[in-house]
């Protein structure tokens, strides 16, 4: 009966999840400046091998299913609907492993946690690769779980499942095989290492290859991709790098696990961590350390981007229900149990609810509709954030709502100067705080080499917009989705005028500079 009742609960977990996670994912593919690259692999099956193949192999099956190729927002939320369902999977894996190492009542506190959880409902909504590295991890925490309750060579054999499923998400998930490689022979002892060895291997290289066939065929053009993840994260991206070790994973902790739930989290640490260490197993340290040890490597890599941080994001939630579940056992209270079980719903619940409407709300549907009314016969420069109907990106035209200007193929960012600008036609530029409050943050800079074309820009955006007040977006609220609201405003050319040193206008007269979380995509 007990048995009947947790598999109903992780049922009801699973599909609560998914639905969730699919509701307002109909946003235009383009807006996601990855996700139009992943559309065309999709529908060419020409790969370029940035990731290992989890979500497209996954997606591309999906689509065989569906007959679905053609039509790029269709196939963009064909894929999103396999990112949602990678993340509920994974949340319900790292459930059925709190429920290993605790019982029901934490399992239940993690479910709660992982549904109600923000980071996790945005990024389920794209076509990247987080949601399948969440999956992969997860899938192996409950895998090794499974092994060390009870080692055979069919629990190995999972461990080598999720593994490969870890490793298949994104290539930092490669320690998950590595770790195995010497938790496997360790925990399953002398009589059965050889055995629970051959059946983790077999498992893991069968699955691997099943999933990233194209990758294993194309070896050079692997390698090749391999080597520009490595290189992007050694020494970051599109010619801006940051000094390591920093602290924006810290700030992604503060964002995406609300402060009301450090409580139990730090309950969890010292009482049970610290007080009672001599009685966790090796399972237990090896969950309850991955995130802290994720965040610190994280912390010494220049490439930053706050939704790297979403398998630290669901395993610390993970901690906070086990340190829920340690205060409802000192408690021995029926009714402090269920008001614990309730505060992750309290806590969590406001700032899911501002995600959800962000991704009502379209900032670029407003601004096209403001364009065609107000300036229909102006000629557009706009910045590579700026996903108006462009010749430079013809194919998203059939998927765009029309518009009367006119925007010229160049983006804002090659032009040298305003007077450039001009001589092109341009009366009017359309900018994105993503893009140009890049140059605001101080915890940024040029990487060797890109320096004069770093300050070349910067001096562009203050010439722009100094003493320039936008004829469009100036009082328009930021939301909370950055592909949705980027940050947009209109400007006016300014008069033609004589050149000055670059300065510090752009802190005085911009909005407010994008979080250092905000940085371009890898894509």
């Amino acid at each position: 009966m007990r048995t009947l009742q947790n598999t109903l609960l992780a049922l009801l977990l699973f599909g609560a999840t998914l639905f969730l996670f699919t509701r307002e994912n109909q946003f235009p593919f383009f807006y996601h400046p990855d996700e139009s690259s992943k559309v065309e692999q999709l529908q060419t099956s020409k790969w370029n091998y940035h990731h290992p193949m989890l979500l497209l192999s996954a997606t591309k099956g999906t689509m065989a299913l569906t007959g679905e190729k053609e039509n790029a927002q269709r196939v963009g939320e064909t894929g999103r609907f396999i990112s949602a369902l990678l993340c509920a999977g994974g949340a319900l894996c790292l459930v059925l492993a709190v429920g290993l190492l605790a019982g029901r009542y934490a399992a239940i506190a993690a479910g709660v946690l992982l549904l109600t959880n923000h980071q996790l409902f945005e990024l389920s909504h794209y076509l990247k690769e987080d949601t399948a590295l969440f999956f992969g991890i997860a899938a192996w925490f409950l895998a090794v779980g499974l092994f060390w309750k009870r080692p055979s060579v069919g629990t190995a054999a999972l461990v080598g499942v999720g593994a490969a499923f870890a490793l298949s998400g994104k290539y930092i998930g490669a320690f998950a095989p590595v770790l195995s490689l010497f938790l496997v022979p360790w925990r399953a002892g002398k009589g059965a290492r050889l055995r629970c060895f051959g059946g983790f291997f077999v498992a893991l290289v069968a699955l691997f290859a099943l999933v990233n066939l194209p990758l294993l065929l194309h070896y050079s053009e692997f390698r090749q991709s391999l080597d520009r993840e490595v290189n992007l994260a050694v020494k970051g991206h599109r010619g801006l790098t940051r000094s390591v070790p920093h602290d924006v994973y810290f700030t992604a902790f503060k964002d995406n696990i609300f402060f009301g739930l450090w409580i139990p989290i730090a309950w969890y640490y010292v009482t049970r961590a610290w007080w009672e260490r001599r009685r966790l197993g090796g399972f237990e340290w090896l969950f309850v350390l991955f995130p802290v040890a994720y965040l610190l490597v994280l912390t010494f890599i220049p490439k930053t981007n706050d939704r790297y941080f979403l398998p630290a994001t669901g395993v610390f939630l993970c901690v906070a229900a086990l340190g829920i579940d340690g205060m409802r056992r000192q408690a021995r209270s029926r009714r402090i149990a269920v008001a614990l079980l309730a505060l992750p719903l309290v806590i969590q619940i406001p700032d899911l609810a501002l995600y959800y409407a962000a991704f009502r709300k379209d900032d670029l549907r407003d601004l096209t509709e403001w364009l065609n009314r107000e300036l229909p016969d102006a000629t557009l420069a706009v910045d590579r954030r700026v996903m108006l109907p462009s010749p430079r990106r013809a194919s998203f035209i059939p998927y765009q709502p029309p518009l009367k200007a006119t925007v010229v193929r160049t983006t804002v960012e090659k032009f040298e100067s305003i007077g450039e600008m001009r001589a092109e036609g341009v009366t009017h530029v359309v900018l994105s705080e993503t893009t140009y409050g890049r140059y605001n943050l101080t915890s940024l800079h040029p990487q060797k080499g890109n320096r004069a074309e770093y300050k070349q820009r910067q001096h562009l955006y203050e010439e722009l917009m100094e003493k320039n007040p936008p004829l469009w977006g100036k009082d328009r609220q930021r939301g909370t989705v950055i592909y949705l609201h980027p940050g947009l405003q209109v400007y006016a050319l300014p008069p033609a005028r004589e050149p000055r040193p670059a300065g510090e206008a752009i802190r005085k007269t911009a909005a407010p500079p994008a979080p250092d979380t905000e940085e371009p995509d890898d894509e």
